[in-house]
């Protein structure tokens, strides 16, 4: 039974200021910057007609797209039955349960409420460990959510481009730099091909640690790799840029919403 108001097991955190607030578990799975960062790469400069949040969770990147107007509407697919309430609660506490669908189902099967070949937009946090290396988190929650345990990567990307259109579906993910050549292959595997890639640094003179990269079934020579994000300077604060994504201010419907903090 998912209780929000359990504040032993869950917590209630605020996202653009406040234009968003979600509850999450305390223990278990928890977002973290890659969720806005791909919300903002996925942002595009009209709205999704439809979006498929691969791996939701509580909801962080799909009902991010839904108030900043980067989609219309948001299919959220979650395995985890916690997770999956928590992300429809976090869509009607935020105004948002008309336009987000939440769907309990293993992405590697089949699932009637899917319907493959239909969505614009895939957005998706995939698992960053890869399967037989290092060790799992004890937490089963996050051990689901971070490890490819119920399947790999390029199962993972194969199904995200099975639900994507074929005139005008695209796939944003965020993915550790240091796997970026299986995200390539995965993406490879799937008749996709890369056509925006930006390397994200942790501040100045250090070495990328994730990828936002978007693909699209063919397109082959489209390529285009963007400036690096580089999240904080040498004073340990956020770059200008950084800031602009985390506070919404890249989207004009998300910095009209009011600071759900408030009141």
């Amino acid at each position: 039974m998912v209780d929000p108001s359990d504040t032993g097991r869950f917590t209630k955190d605020a996202l653009y200021e406040g234009r968003l607030t979600l509850h999450q578990p305390r223990r278990g799975y928890r977002f973290s910057v890659d969720a806005p960062l791909l919300t903002w790469f996925a942002y595009g400069p009209k709205p999704a007609a439809s979006a498929v949040d691969l791996g939701a969770g509580c909801g962080v990147i799909g009902l991010g797209l839904l108030a900043s107007g980067g989609a219309r509407t948001v299919t959220a697919i979650e395995v985890q039955p916690e997770l999956a309430a928590l992300c429809a609660r976090n869509a009607a506490a935020n105004g948002l349960e008309g336009s987000c669908r939440v769907v309990e189902a293993n992405l590697f099967e089949d699932h009637p409420d899917l319907r493959p070949g239909s969505y614009d937009l895939i957005v998706s946090n995939p698992p960053f460990s890869k399967a037989g290396t290092g060790r799992l988190p004890e937490n089963p929650q996050r051990k689901l959510a971070c490890c490819e345990v119920t399947g790999d990567l390029e199962g993972w990307i194969g199904a995200a481009a099975r639900l994507a259109s074929r005139s005008r579906g695209r796939l944003a993910v965020v993915f550790p730099a240091r796997r970026l050549d299986d995200l390539m292959s995965s993406f490879g595997a799937a008749g996709l091909a890369a056509t925006r890639l930006r390397m994200v640094h942790p501040k100045p003179g250090a070495g990328a640690d994730l990828v936002l990269a978007e693909a699209r079934i063919g397109s082959p020579g489209r390529l285009s790799v963007e400036p690096p994000l580089v999240l904080r300077d040498e004073g340990d604060k956020d770059t200008e840029e950084t800031a602009a994504i985390l506070s919404g201010r890249f989207s004009l419907p998300l910095r009209a919403l009011p600071d759900k903090r408030r009141g």
